[in-house]
C-alpha cells in the first residue's frame, strides 16, 4: 500500500471516530494555523532568543541561574497543589557546575500566562534541591513525569531503570509512584505502576475523575500509542483496583484488571513514536485535551501533535500537528540550527547544551509540551492553550501557546470530567 492511501485510510477512520456512540458529530478544536508561538523562556537567565538577535542579555522573568544556580533543564510536567502550580523539571544543569543530570522542582503562583514566574525549590545555601528517593535510582533519563494532588497527599510518578550498556538502554524501564511531603520536601516510595518491557504506563499523565484517578500512559519512549487506566483515588497510593480501558463496547467503556489486556486510545497514524503525553481538561467547551511529542524520521512530521475527545477514552480527534520547528520558525530563533554557518556566529544559540554535546554541532529539537492548565483561555470560539516546551539546544525549557477554533455541531454535552 502506497503512502497516500495509507494516508488516506487514517483519515477516513478517524473521520469515523469523530461521531460519538449515539452518531452525533462531536465539538471539534481546530488548530490556527500560525498560532503556535512561543510566549517567554522559563528556565534560565538570559533570554536565548533575545540574546541572539541583540548579543546582549535580556534577562528572563525568573532569572533562575541567579535565583537558583539553575541554568536549565527539560521537561517541566505541572500540577495544581494547594493554590501552587508544580513544576516536574528533568535532568539539570548548573550555571557552571556538572548536576550528573539530577532532576529538580520549581513552584509558582502566576496567573497570567504572559509573566510566568517559577520559583526553584532550594536549600538554605541556595543550592538547587534534588529530587531524591529512597531505593529508587535517578540518572540521566530518569525523570518525573507526571504528579497529582489528592485528599490523601500528593504523589509524583517517575520513570526509572535505564541501563546504557545495553542496545537499548530504556528495555527495562519502569515507573514508580512517590508520595510526596510538601512540607518537608520528602518523597516515599509507593509502589511500582508499570514495567516494560510489556509494560503500557511506564510514562504517563494524571487527571482527577471524580473519585477516580485517571491514568494515560505509554509503554516503549517514543515507540508507543497512548493507553488508558483508572484507579480509585482512595486507594491511589497502593494501586488496587486498578482498572486498564479495552475498548467500547455498545458506546460504554469496558475495562479489565489485566494490563496487557490495554488498547490504545490514541494512535498516532503518523509516526508511531510517541515520547511524552500530557492531558488536562478545557472546562469550556468541555473537552479532554492531549498533547504529546513524535520522534519522526521526517523533519515535516515530526514536532507536537494535538488531540482532544468528550470522555477520557475517545473516540480522540484526529491529531494534528501544533508545532513544527521548521514550519513555524522555530530553528535558527530559539532552536538551533547548525546547518546555518559559519558557526560561529551561525545563528547565535550555541548552547548551553548537557553533558559532552557540543553546542555548534547539537541540533535544538522539541519535546515534552506539557500543558499548564491553568493558563487555558476561552475568548469567543477560540481556545488557547499554554503548555511547557523542551528545546534540547539550548538546553532550556520555554512557554507556548497554540489556538484552536471551536465548532459546536449540535446541543453541548454535559461536561465530561464529572
Amino acid at each position: 500500500m502506497n503512502v497516500s492511501v495509507a494516508s488516506a485510510l487514517v483519515l477516513q477512520v478517524w473521520a469515523a471516530l469523530s461521531l460519538d456512540a449515539a452518531g452525533a458529530a462531536t465539538t471539534r478544536l481546530t488548530w490556527v494555523p500560525g498560532s503556535t508561538v512561543r510566549v517567554t523562556q522559563i528556565v534560565g537567565d538570559c533570554d536565548y532568543q533575545l540574546q541572539a538577535k541583540s548579543g546582549q542579555c535580556n534577562l528572563t522573568n525568573s532569572r533562575t541561574g541567579t535565583r537558583s544556580k539553575v541554568l536549565g533543564t527539560d521537561l517541566g510536567a505541572s500540577f495544581e497543589s494547594q493554590g501552587n502550580l508544580i513544576f516536574l523539571f528533568g535532568d539539570s544543569i548548573g550555571p557552571s557546575e556538572d548536576y550528573l543530570a539530577q532532576d529538580t522542582m520549581a513552584s509558582s503562583t502566576s496567573t497570567d500566562p504572559a509573566s510566568l514566574f517559577v520559583d526553584f525549590y532550594t536549600k538554605t545555601d541556595g543550592t538547587p534541591y534534588f529530587i531524591k528517593i529512597p531505593g529508587v535510582r535517578l540518572g540521566a533519563a530518569e525523570v518525573p513525569h507526571a504528579g497529582i494532588r489528592l485528599a490523601s497527599g500528593t504523589y509524583v510518578a517517575f520513570n526509572t531503570g535505564t541501563d546504557q550498556a545495553l542496545p537499548d538502554p530504556n528495555v527495562n524501564m519502569y515507573s514508580v509512584l512517590t508520595r510526596f511531603d510538601e512540607v518537608n520536601r520528602r518523597f516515599t516510595l509507593l509502589r511500582t505502576i508499570s514495567s516494560r518491557p510489556s509494560g503500557r504506563f511506564v510514562t504517563t499523565a494524571l487527571q482527577a475523575f471524580g473519585s477516580d484517578v485517571l491514568m494515560w500512559g505509554l509503554g516503549a519512549y517514543r515507540a508507543s500509542d497512548v493507553y488508558l487506566a483508572t484507579v480509585p483515588a482512595s486507594t491511589f497510593a497502593t494501586g488496587q483496583g486498578t482498572r486498564y480501558f479495552t475498548g467500547l463496547v455498545n458506546g460504554q467503556p469496558a475495562w479489565s484488571t489485566s494490563e496487557s489486556a490495554a488498547v490504545p486510545v490514541v494512535v498516532d497514524g503518523t509516526a508511531h513514536k510517541i515520547g511524552n503525553v500530557s492531558v488536562t481538561f478545557a472546562s469550556d467547551p468541555g473537552l479532554w485535551v492531549m498533547t504529546y511529542d513524535t520522534a519522526s524520521t521526517s523533519q515535516t512530521t515530526a514536532g507536537i501533535y494535538f488531540t482532544s475527545a468528550e470522555d477520557p477514552w475517545g473516540p480522540w480527534s484526529a491529531p494534528q500537528l501544533i508545532f513544527n520547528a521548521k514550519r513555524d520558525g522555530a530553528m535558527g530563533t530559539f532552536m538551533h540550527d547548525p546547518s546555518i554557518v559559519p558557526d560561529p556566529p551561525g545563528d547565535g544559540l550555541n548552547g548551553p547544551t548537557i553533558g559532552q554535546n557540543d553546542p555548534y554541532k547539537t541540533r535544538g529539537s522539541p519535546y515534552a509540551p506539557y500543558i499548564i492548565e491553568r493558563f487555558t483561555r476561552r475568548e469567543g470560539g477560540r481556545l488557547s492553550i499554554y503548555y511547557a516546551l523542551s528545546t534540547w539546544n539550548p538546553y532550556t525549557t520555554v512557554e507556548m501557546r497554540s489556538d484552536f477554533t471551536i465548532t459546536h455541531p449540535g446541543p453541548k454535552r454535559r461536561s465530561a470530567r464529572h
